[in-house]
């Protein structure tokens, strides 16, 4: 599917966290319009966005920022969904998520995806890089 399919759904779904939520929910989108088209597997940012609310927001009475951006630089489109974490990273999990999403986007765009996760100054990150 289309990097614009998946950030519609992704839009959806965090509509409903932001009901839930409130103010503790905070969203921030950036997307060049030129990555709109880029290929994803179907449903591949409905975990990361779960992961994101589930491990930065609801253990947090303070909440937690969330921002989703898309940037095109040359032949690669550079996804980044990260999540403050103010409850500390909380307990770790099997990853089985993580896993998946990777293992899907080799099965789609072979060696020229990557996906990477990690923790910076309190900030979890997951970048992705597919074909633009």
């Amino acid at each position: 599917v289309s990097l614009q399919q998946e950030i519609e759904l992704a839009q959806r779904y965090l509509a409903i966290e932001q009901v839930r939520f409130g103010n503790r929910l905070r969203v921030q989108w950036a997307i060049d319009a030129d990555c709109f088209q880029a290929k994803l597997p179907p449903l591949i940012f409905q975990p990361l966005v779960e992961n994101a609310v589930k491990h930065g927001v609801e253990p947090s009475s303070a909440g937690a920022d969330l921002k989703i951006s898309a940037q095109k630089r040359e032949s690669v489109v550079v996804i980044k969904i990260t999540n403050t974490a103010p409850a500390g990273q909380g307990l770790e999990g099997h990853g089985l998520e993580m896993k998946n999403v990777q293992e899907r986007l080799q099965l789609l765009h072979d060696v020229q995806a990557s996906f990477r996760c990690t923790w910076i100054n309190g900030v979890y990150q997951v970048r992705i890089e597919v074909p633009a």
